[in-house]
């Protein structure tokens, strides 16, 4: 088991410095993420990729996955057809960058504008990623869906995807919390097989008719995360776990204090 944290949980507003707290913080990787336009030859350009590798190797950090956090500004992979076509090339960008930088995976997040609301949505989302897949296989990298899908609709996507390996699920406790599913029992029903990454996100149900808090630390919402270690270790998950929580007024401090929870709750 690998303990990463997202880039935005420690600065988002510089990566060398996301660099230096995940280090110093005790994390085995920081999982970077492409927040905008600005962020796209910031990172896959042949520049950005050196930089990354500059600074993974600098700091002895791995890349566990690329966060395509900006497909969430439109409707991404169901969406008009220049919004998919430029979701298309972003994720082929990300592709070839996360060859070179050692990222196993992509992260293909559908939230905010790009949350898959109909059966219609999810049908064209799988016939685009069917298009990517062929590409994942042949560049040897994962394509990471993440979303607020239940385990059955997550399943039948994943059955789509036949005969391609590099589409499976990103699972996000938080996310699965939100929804008023039960984590745990979402990741047994997927099982080891269908899930490449995860993150660590806690969540603080509100009151009926509020949005539910996520910005909570790490055993202080409503996640019952010992359950979610035991489905864990039901299932075989051994891979890279990324902590997606609030960096609050000193990110160092922060990160230590969720890393020190996670590796309490799977060790």
């Amino acid at each position: 088991m690998h303990l990463g944290i997202l880039q935005t949980s420690v600065a988002s507003d510089s990566l060398e410095k996301a660099f230096q707290i995940a280090r110093a913080a005790g994390a085995q990787g920081l999982e970077v993420a492409c927040q905008s336009e600005s962020d796209v030859e910031a990172l896959f350009s042949d520049a950005g990729v050196k930089t990354i590798n500059r600074l993974r190797q600098m700091h002895a950090l791995e890349v566990p996955s690329l966060a395509l956090n900006l497909l969430c500004a439109n409707a991404s992979l169901f969406g008009s057809g220049s919004e998919v076509a430029r979701a298309c090339k972003l994720i082929t960008q990300a592709m070839h960058a996360a060859g070179i930088v050692g990222a196993q995976v992509v992260l293909v997040p559908f939230f905010g504008k790009a949350t898959i609301e109909t059966d219609l949505e999810l049908d064209r989302v799988i016939g685009n990623l069917l298009d990517l897949a062929e590409q994942a296989d042949a560049a040897e990298v994962t394509l990471g869906v993440e979303s607020t899908l239940n385990a059955d609709q997550q399943l039948y996507l994943l059955s789509h995807m036949a005969p391609y390996t590099s589409v499976k699920m990103y699972f996000d406790t938080g996310n699965m919390l939100a929804r008023k599913l039960d984590p745990a029992k979402c990741l047994r029903d997927l099982g080891k097989g269908n899930i490449c990454q995860m993150h660590f996100k806690d969540c603080r149900l509100s009151r009926e008719g509020e949005p539910p808090d996520f910005k909570v630390a790490l055993g202080q919402g409503n996640v019952d995360f010992k359950a979610v270690a035991n489905a864990m270790a039901a299932v075989g998950f051994d891979g890279w776990v990324v902590l997606e929580t609030p960096a609050g007024e000193d990110a160092l401090a922060s990160a230590k204090a969720n890393l020190d929870f996670a590796r309490g709750v799977l060790h």
